[in-house]
């Protein structure tokens, strides 16, 4: 069926079932943790007391033990499949929320924090691996749009519903809500056991196994360029979720419920996920990191306004969920754009690593710099990095683009198992 006579209603019957399925156990897994991560800085460092420089220091020793585990137990997603591993990943990142509150003096916090981030950096390789499994590569970007779409609805609603719940600021609020939170992440354990089915993930070979499969990856030189571009953008990514908050609760006077707002709108402009990825469809690469940059350094520099008119927040949470919406197809689908298909689990790996240290060590210096109390110096550095972020994007051009991507639907037919 040719693109043009498919409504936006006809084009969900053209998705597999196994991928709408991840997809809905994705929303309700985003759901839950969305109802604590935009509250985890504010109810560690300001509720509990820990302070931002030590919680900056959890979340980034999160991430590197988390790397390690990525390492460590990339090739068991090719040996045991990506959605047992998902499996093993959910149920232990619902026992981490279950007992993350607890994390109420710093030893106690920062060994909860490694669990966090093991369980979260094996999540994200099984799931990509799991949700491109499901349609050709050429429709990679589709694939992130949509699990990204899932994800945004689930961080929205679940930012407002933790907003609301924990609205009082008391701990035994923040408790419910880790609690309830669990419960969440282990309802998307049962959906993925009950409703998605194992996919072909590609072959196993023996040059995908041991050192070899690592080679080949590091070897990829197009792909290395391409991680040095998303670990700058990881960085801006993350300033939303972890510096934002506890800025804005502190030198702008939000309150719970207004941040959860915030997510709410990200939320809603996120909704047009699916079919702006379709819209930029074969728009290079590069071009897309440049404008994700330039947008969010747009984004900061409204946001670091905010205390003096609180309704810049919320400008620049709109600034920064458009520029998004440029940076989620790209930076899952150039992974699957420069991997080698028997190498993907290891590419993804490698990606999610990236992730893990883009996220940790940005976390780290930006709490470190609020609580000194130079939240100036915070936004200007993320401002300087996301145009240099753009310029080193468009200076790649020719890097990220190894063979042609479309990030849009195509005039093919998927398989009798699409459904």
């Amino acid at each position: 069926m040719l693109e043009r006579e498919l409504t936006p209603l006809s084009r969900w019957r053209f998705y597999p079932r196994g991928l709408l399925a991840l997809a809905l156990a994705t929303f309700v897994l985003f759901l839950a943790r969305g109802m604590i991560l935009p509250f985890l800085v504010i109810y560690f460092a300001q509720v509990v007391g820990l302070g931002e420089a030590l919680v900056g220091a959890g979340i980034a020793l999160s991430s590197a033990v988390g790397v390690g585990a990525t390492l460590a137990l990339a090739s068991t997603i090719d040996r045991y499949g990506a959605r047992r591993v998902l499996l093993y990943a959910l149920l232990a990142l619902a026992v981490v929320h279950a007992t993350l509150w607890l994390g109420q003096e710093p030893l106690v916090f920062l060994v909860l924090m490694c669990a966090f981030g093991i369980s979260v950096n094996v999540y994200w390789p099984a799931s990509d691996t799991l949700a491109t499994a499901f349609l050709p590569p050429t429709r990679a970007g589709e694939v992130f749009a949509l699990q990204r779409l899932a994800n945004a609805f689930g961080l929205g609603i679940g930012g407002l519903l933790g907003g609301l719940l924990v609205s009082d600021g008391k701990l035994t609020a923040y408790r419910s809500l880790f609690l309830l939170s669990a419960a969440g992440v282990l309802l998307a354990a049962v959906l993925v056991t009950l409703l998605v089915p194992p996919a072909h993930c590609g072959h196993r070979t023996a040059s995908s196994r041991g050192r070899t499969g690592w080679a080949r990856v590091l070897g990829n030189r197009r792909f290395l360029a391409s991680q040095v571009v998303l670990l700058l953008a990881v960085a801006g990514f993350t300033q939303f979720q972890v510096s934002v908050p506890p800025f804005l609760r502190s030198e702008a006077d939000f309150s719970e419920r207004a941040i959860g707002l915030l997510f709410a709108l990200n939320m809603l402009v996120v909704g047009a996920q699916v079919p702006v990825a379709r819209w930029i469809g074969k728009t290079p690469l590069a071009y897309l990191f440049a404008g994700t940059g330039l947008g969010w350094a747009l984004a900061y520099t409204v946001i670091a306004l905010a205390p003096k008119e609180p309704f810049l927040a919320f400008l620049g949470a709109l600034l920064y969920s458009v520029a998004e919406l440029l940076f989620v197809p790209a930076a899952r689908a150039v992974v699957i754009a420069l991997a080698d298909p028997e190498h993907r689990a290891r590419y993804l790996a490698f990606s999610s690593v990236v992730w893990a240290i883009g996220w940790g060590g940005s976390a780290w210096i930006a709490g470190t710099l609020l609580e000194r109390g130079t939240s100036l110096t915070l936004w200007g550095g993320t401002i300087v990095m996301m145009v240099g972020m753009s310029l080193l994007a468009w200076g790649f051009a020719r890097w990220l683009e190894p063979r042609p991507l479309s990030l849009s639907f195509v005039d093919e037919e998927v398989g009798t198992d699409g459904g």
